[in-house]
């Protein structure tokens, strides 16, 4: 078991559960605990805070002629945009930054927030098609993701990872200190789903 884009690290949790550093008896443990601790994060958020170590390609389907949302786009830093104007899947049309198109939120980077929208800024070069064979027109080249993991996800990966590394001692849902019990939630724990709500992305019904 190694750590798989976790949140936070072995000893940043060993210190929060007061466990030595040089006390290894309890490493695998806690990489499954911080493991299965991010993964919640992303699926409670609809998105995920680690970056691609490198670029990959994916496709969208446009909003309209003049927008296309995307995944998080971590860094500018390697991108291409490519369109298909011929409904034929080859993505052939090559659309350059601040040109052709722009990325929204605008300043996202000085907020260290990713972009996720792609926005037509002259109508007269180019738009995106709307293809009614069904394929989508728009392929990005991107490092998607966060470029760096934000201070209240680390905080809620080191709390939603200690209950989950105290789980196995629960009994019937719950876990006994003096101050009174613990409950073991399947969801994200109250403190941790908070700092993290503001990255959530609106879910559907």
């Amino acid at each position: 078991m190694t750590l798989t884009n976790a949140y936070t690290t072995i000893a940043a949790l060993k210190q929060e559960l007061n466990i030595g550093q040089a006390d290894t008896s309890y490493d695998v443990k806690l990489e499954t605990a911080l493991n299965a601790a991010s993964r919640q994060i992303d699926r409670h958020c609809g998105r995920r805070f680690w970056q691609d170590p490198s670029v990959v390609q994916r496709e969208y389907y446009a909003d309209n002629p003049y927008l296309c949302s995307t995944d998080d786009i971590s860094t500018t830093t390697g991108l291409v945009v490519r369109v298909d104007t011929g409904d034929d899947g080859t993505y052939a049309t090559t659309l350059t930054s601040n040109t052709h198109f722009v990325l929204l939120p605008r300043n996202a980077d000085h907020d260290s927030r990713p972009w996720n929208e792609i926005r037509i800024v002259d109508a007269d070069l180019t738009s995106f098609p709307l293809w009614t064979s069904g394929r989508p027109s728009v392929r990005v080249t991107a490092k998607f993701g966060f470029a760096t993991v934000p201070d209240d996800v680390n905080k809620a990966c080191l709390i939603q990872a200690t209950q989950l590394f105290k789980a196995s001692d629960a009994v019937f849902g719950g876990l006994s200190f003096d101050a009174g019990i613990l409950r073991v939630r399947e969801t994200l724990n109250p403190m941790a789903a908070a700092l993290v709500e503001f990255y959530a992305k609106p879910r559907v019904a």
